[in-house]
């Protein structure tokens, strides 16, 4: 069916696309469950079988067009994987597209975080993660996707969402920066309260959301490979980006570290529609469907 995001027929060129997905199969920093670096071909392989009218939204987001790039080689090395997502990320902002990075564990982010930090004036990163992420170093290097929420911040504000998995040093590291997360128990208490504390925290127009799919519940999202209890349900993450959608400009945004189980599909088809949901809440939030 070809290695295209909703298949062949819905492909659009990279000149005429709204959105860029490019693929970063990628886990080499992985420290528990691995096959991340299968996830996008699963991930775009179970786009296809996708439904293109959005219900909700009661728009076709395809019509604003998708390119989908060739997957990415990665190096096994991690200082040379940040480089080359760093490199593809700045090549997609320049041509002023929106890009949508699949993974991969969460370590591709590091480099795209940089990148757009460079790039976009007052970023803010929102962190949907079960984890805070906020190691200076784990397992010999600085840039696993345990570090990723700390190699962001030395770029730019990060506000974190859904963690409920964090080690004492990190807790007090965020508590003493005065930038403790939004839990998942948080928001489920209390969803829209929550979610407007989420979005009170980011100060700024633009917006990189970066989604580790482990801010899913397990009982929704099985296949990652640091699974912890107690996460967010579909309706819960659909709204708080839908909200964020709306107050804030979406610069780009990635889904990391499904790691795909052989013989069952319903993780990554959920990791397919969620990156058509977003899309489709960036269109409807800036009101263009034109390509």
């Amino acid at each position: 069916m070809g290695y295209q995001f909703l298949g062949p027929s819905y492909a659009a060129q990279l000149r005429d696309a709204g959105f860029a997905i490019c693929p970063l199969p990628y886990d080499a920093t992985a420290s528990y469950g691995v096959g991340a670096r299968n996830g996008p071909a699963r991930i775009i392989e179970a786009s296809q079988q996708l439904e293109l009218f959005d219900e909700e939204l009661e728009t076709e987001p395809y019509e604003a067009g998708i390119h989908t790039m060739p997957p990415v080689e990665m190096p096994i090395e991690p200082h040379k994987a940040k480089e080359l997502c760093q490199n593809k990320a700045r090549e997609l902002f320049d041509q002023e597209k929106i890009p949508i990075f699949i993974g991969g564990d969460h370590s591709i982010s590091i480099g795209i975080i940089e990148a757009a930090s460079n790039i976009f004036d007052r970023l803010t990163v929102l962190q949907l993660d079960a984890h805070t992420d906020m190691r200076d170093e784990y397992q010999g290097t600085r840039l696993s996707h345990a570090c990723v929420a700390r190699r962001a911040m030395e770029r730019c504000r990060v506000v974190q969402a859904a963690v409920r998995s964090s080690s004492k040093e990190e807790w007090d590291l965020l508590k003493k920066m005065n930038a403790l997360p939004i839990t998942a128990a948080l928001i489920k208490r209390g969803l829209k309260g929550a979610t407007d504390s989420i979005l009170a925290r980011i100060e700024t127009e633009n917006l990189y959301i970066t989604i580790d799919v482990d801010c899913l519940d397990p009982s929704v999202m099985p296949a990652t490979g640091t699974p912890e209890p107690g996460g967010l349900d579909w309706y819960e993450l659909t709204y708080i980006i839908r909200e964020a959608t709306k107050r804030h400009r979406i610069v780009g945004f990635d889904v990391v570290e499904l790691a795909p189980i052989p013989g069952l599909h319903y993780p990554e088809f959920t990791c397919a529609r969620l990156i058509y949901k977003v899309i489709g809440y960036i269109i409807h939030a800036t009101g263009s469907m034109a390509r």
